[in-house]
């Protein structure tokens, strides 16, 4: 009796200890998130790289710097016929989150989950290993229009990735939108070439978040006031030295009908700079912004988002609530332009939005910055950010910019548009600048694009672009188009012939 008292015992210990393995491996799959392929990778220069599966075909995306001896294939893996295919001639960017997965931050914009990033060069060279202070999803038509996201990372402490300059914050732009991948390249090297002041360039990377591969990325410097960003008086380091003591829960808001502020101590003397604005378009000004607390509305309903300094006391939100109002007062004037406004960063920027047609020139993403008045007293207007839609580049619903390389839009044919340049350029001191900026710095540059520069592209980012095209096959199916395609990047260069042989008929003759 005791014999068989002690085998029910075994049997009782062996199933709760087969219950037991289940449980785990159920917590253990589900905090892995395990997919088919979780078994199938490669260990690549220290990373796990996840094989892709798609329609029964499995890929294996490695980096350009990568030599396929050097890979390691799991296992699994090594059971399989898979096809490895190999980017060329760009950045590698790695970032884990610590969750080992990217679940939460697709399933909400605003989450932001912490991790690590690693930024190889193209040449295989380590540029950055840091911790992340957190990974979030980015802009707003884009990161809800298409599968293929956009991503905002903030550093640990400030680095310049790939010599964008020093700084913590860095963006992630998916160019979803824009088959040929390099709408937003042309335009950023576009304004440095003109001048615009603090304008950048970015890098193209292929990207990798936990293993997986996510496809060909455009990596930049986020616009932010910084020593090698904008340069300008911080005056939110000086807030930081009282407002990190207190408590930021406890932070009451201030508002009038035209302006949003935060009801905190008055700690800086100077209040007259500087200030990162970012004009925006009533409807995401009212609505998407709406949590938003730094902001205001001017006498003619053109809307601006605060960047910095992060909390604008009631001071600083009036202070620059009336720069904004005389500054406008001038734009709209028939005097002549300057006690408010650098006329040349104005007329820098209209000629490259005007040149490249952008569809949200004038609307959405448009910075301006102010220093303090004894370093300058005037207004600029700084660099761009989304160039995706432009060049030819549109969906269906922007029926006025259309496929036409004709047209002066005046950056005034939306009804988002700001009411800026379309009165700027009734002063023929600007269209003036203008005319000049656009034949000294831009005709040579898109000239040149049109001779080699679309070509030289495409070979660089081909190997990069076929790898993408794969892992957002259904993504481009659904559109209608597939990255790396030649016959994308003719109709881009046929489109910047037609647009600057329209413009120099307007501008130079």
């Amino acid at each position: 009796m005791s014999k068989i008292k002690g085998l029910l015992i075994r049997l009782l210990v062996l199933v709760a200890c087969a219950g037991a393995l289940v449980l785990i491996e159920k917590i253990d799959s589900k905090q892995k998130n395990l997919n088919d392929t979780y078994f199938m990778y490669a260990t690549v220069d220290g990373h796990k790289i996840q094989v892709h599966e798609q329609d029964g075909s499995y890929y294996l995306f490695l980096p350009g710097y990568v030599s396929e001896k050097d890979i390691k294939l799991s296992a699994e893996a090594q059971k399989h016929d898979i096809k490895i295919m190999k980017s060329g001639g760009i950045a590698t960017v790695y970032i884990t989150t610590n969750s080992g997965n990217l679940d939460k931050v697709l399933a909400n914009k605003d989450y932001k989950e912490s991790g690590k990033i690693t930024v190889v060069d193209e040449n295989g060279i380590q540029n950055v290993n840091l911790g992340l202070d957190y990974i979030k999803g980015r802009g707003n038509y884009s990161w809800n229009t298409w599968d293929k996201k956009p991503f905002k990372i903030k550093l640990s402490k400030n680095a310049s990735i790939l010599g964008m300059g020093s700084g913590k914050d860095y963006a992630l732009i998916a160019n979803a939108s824009d088959a040929t991948l390099i709408r937003n390249d042309i335009a950023r090297k576009l304004e440095v070439a003109v001048g615009i002041p603090y304008a950048t360039t970015g890098r193209f990377a292929d990207l990798y978040i936990n293993g997986d591969y996510m496809g060909n990325y455009y990596m930049c410097a986020s616009i932010e006031v910084g020593e090698e960003r904008i340069n300008i008086t911080d005056i939110e380091k000086d807030q930081s030295k009282v407002f990190s003591r207190l408590n930021q829960e406890a932070f009451e808001v201030y508002e009038t009908r035209n302006m949003k502020g935060w009801k905190l101590p008055e700690v800086v003397s100077d209040i007259s700079g500087g200030y990162l604005v970012e004009r925006e378009f009533v409807d995401r000004y009212n609505l998407e912004y709406d949590d938003f607390n730094n902001g205001f509305v001017t006498d003619n309903d053109e809307h601006f988002i605060v960047l910095s300094p992060k909390y604008c006391t009631a001071g600083e939100i009036s202070y620059i609530t009336q720069f904004f109002n005389e500054a406008e007062k001038e734009i709209l004037s028939a005097s002549p332009y300057g006690r408010y406004i650098d006329i040349e960063s104005f007329a820098k920027r209209y000629m490259v939005e005007e040149l490249i047609k952008n569809y949200d020139g004038g609307v959405s993403s448009a910075y301006y910055y102010k220093d303090k008045d004894s370093v300058d007293e005037k207004l600029y207007a700084g660099p761009g950010w989304d160039f995706d839609m432009s060049l030819g580049n549109y969906l269906d619903w922007m029926e006025f910019a259309a496929d036409d390389a004709t047209g002066i839009t005046e950056l005034y044919l939306s009804e988002h548009n700001s009411i800026y340049y379309k009165n700027m350029l009734t002063h023929e001191e600007f269209n003036a600048l203008v005319h000049e900026f656009y034949k000294d710095y831009a005709l040579d540059y898109m000239n040149e694009l049109v001779e080699s520069g679309i070509d030289e592209y495409r070979d660089r980012l081909s190997a990069s672009a076929e790898m993408d095209s794969i892992r957002w096959a259904y993504m481009y199916k659904e559109w209608g188009y597939s990255t790396g395609d030649s016959i994308h990047y003719e109709e881009l260069k046929d489109f910047i012939k037609e647009r600057v042989a329209f413009l120099s008929g307007e501008w130079l003759e």
